[in-house]
C-alpha cells in the first residue's frame, strides 16, 4: 500500500504492522458529511425506494418474488469475488441435487443461506457481532481448504490480511491489524446501535457502514460478501424498505473497479461525497432494476396461472406454479410433499406442467428426476 496516497483529509491513521508495512485504521463513525452536496442524488434514490416499496405493497403475495431476488444477489455478489455458477446449477442444488454439484455452486448456495439466516436473525436481534459472525460462519461452512473453509468461519481474524497483490508489500490496501480491527468492530457495532439512529438518513448510514466494514476487513476471508449483506440489513432495520427486496450487487458488479477505487479514495483522501454519490446511484439503479424484475416475474406468474386454469382447472397445479417462483426446480418427492398427494398424483401434476411448457426435465440420469422452470430462472437472472 502506497502510504504516500494518504493526505491530511484521510478519516483514519496509518499504523505499523508486524509485517513491516503500514496499515490503515479508520476513525470511528460518523464522519463529517456534506449533506447539501448529495441532496439531489439522495432525493432521487429515496423516490426510487418509494416506488419499490409501493410495488411490494401491491403484491398479493410478496414472498413470490423474494427468493428470486435473493438468488440473484447470491450469484452476483459471489461473482464479484471470482465465484461463478449459473441460476440453473444453484436452483438444482437448492432442490437437493447434490450429485455433481461444483464447489462454486456450493459456495453461492452458502451465500444465499447466510443471507436468509441474517434476515431471520433480524426478527430477534439488532445488527451486532453475533449476527455478523454467524453470517460469516454460514458463508464459509463446509467449504474446502483454499475456498475459505480454513479461514476460521465465524471468527474475526488473528493475522494481518491485505487486499490486492501477492504480498503485503505489493498490496493495494492493508486494513488494520487484528487487535485494532476488533476495537474498530466494537465501535462499528456501537454506532449501528446508537441511541439516535435518525441522526443520519438510513441510505447514507448504509453507505458509510458498508465502507467502514470493508475498510476494517475483520475476517480472514469473505469480507466483501458479508459487507454487502449488511447493506439491506441496515435499510430494513431502519424501516426504509418494507420487505427484503433491496440487493445492490448487480449494480456494484457492473461498476466494480469504480466501487473499489472510490472506497480507497475515502480512506486515503476523505472523499466521502464522491463515495456517497456513487452509492446513491447504485441504490437508484437497484430499485429500478428490482421493479423491472418484479414486473416480469408477476407477469409470468399470471400467464402461467391463466394457462393452467384454462386447461386443467386444478388448484394443485396453481399451488405448484406459485411454489416454482420460490424454488424453480422440483422433483416428484418435492411435489408429493408440497401437495400432500400420492407419488402418482405428484408425477401427473409435473407431467401437466411439462405439457403446457412450465417445466422441462433436467437432462441426466439423476434419481429422483428433476424438472426446471426455465422461464422463471431466466426472468430472475
Amino acid at each position: 500500500m502506497d502510504h504516500r496516497s494518504f493526505n491530511s483529509e484521510s478519516p483514519g491513521k496509518l499504523i505499523d504492522t508486524s509485517l513491516g508495512v503500514k496499515a490503515f485504521s479508520p476513525d470511528p463513525l460518523p464522519p463529517k458529511i456534506d449533506l447539501a452536496a448529495v441532496f439531489f442524488a439522495y432525493g432521487e434514490s429515496m423516490a426510487a425506494i418509494g416506488a419499490l416499496n409501493a410495488k411490494i405493497a401491491q403484491l398479493r403475495n410478496p414472498h413470490i418474488i423474494l427468493r428470486p431476488l435473493q438468488r440473484r444477489e447470491a450469484l452476483l455478489s459471489s461473482a464479484m469475488e471470482g465465484t461463478f455458477t449459473t441460476t440453473d446449477e444453484l436452483a438444482l442444488l437448492e432442490a437437493g441435487a447434490e450429485e455433481g454439484a461444483r464447489a462454486d455452486t456450493r459456495e453461492v448456495l452458502n451465500y444465499a443461506r447466510a443471507l436468509t439466516h441474517a434476515l431471520n436473525m433480524m426478527e430477534q436481534l439488532p445488527i451486532c457481532h453475533r449476527m455478523i459472525k454467524e453470517v460469516h460462519e454460514r458463508l464459509l461452512a463446509g467449504l474446502p481448504r483454499g475456498r475459505g473453509g480454513d479461514k476460521r468461519p465465524g471468527e474475526y481474524k488473528r493475522d494481518q490480511n491485505w487486499i490486492g497483490g501477492i504480498s503485503p508489500q505489493s498490496a493495494r490496501f492493508v486494513p488494520p491489524p487484528p487487535r485494532e480491527a476488533a476495537a474498530a468492530m466494537d465501535q462499528l457495532e456501537a454506532f449501528i446501535n446508537r441511541d439516535d439512529p435518525q441522526s443520519i438518513p438510513a441510505l447514507l448510514e448504509a453507505a458509510i457502514v458498508h465502507y467502514q466494514f470493508e475498510t476494517i476487513h475483520p475476517f480472514a476471508d469473505g469480507n466483501g460478501r458479508v459487507g454487502r449483506i449488511l447493506i439491506p440489513l441496515i435499510l430494513q432495520s431502519r424501516g426504509l424498505i418494507t420487505a427484503p427486496v433491496f440487493y445492490p450487487s448487480a449494480s456494484l458488479e457492473s461498476r466494480k473497479d469504480e466501487y473499489i477505487d472510490l472506497m480507497f479514495d475515502v480512506s486515503s483522501k476523505g472523499r466521502w461525497t464522491q463515495w456517497l454519490h456513487f452509492f446513491l446511484s447504485v441504490c437508484t439503479d437497484t430499485c429500478v432494476t428490482s421493479n423491472r424484475l418484479i414486473d416480469g416475474l408477476i407477469s409470468l406468474q399470471n400467464e402461467y396461472r391463466e394457462l393452467a386454469m384454462s386447461k386443467f382447472r386444478s388448484n394443485n397445479i396453481v399451488i405448484v406454479i406459485d411454489h416454482l417462483f420460490s424454488s424453480p426446480v422440483v422433483s416428484t418427492p418435492i411435489v408429493k410433499k408440497l401437495l400432500g398427494v400420492t407419488h402418482r398424483a405428484a408425477r401427473l401434476t409435473i407431467a401437466n406442467l411439462e405439457e403446457i411448457g412450465v417445466l422441462e426435465k433436467v437432462p441426466g440420469p439423476s434419481m429422483p428426476e428433476y424438472f426446471a422452470a426455465r422461464a422463471i430462472l431466466r426472468a430472475s437472472a
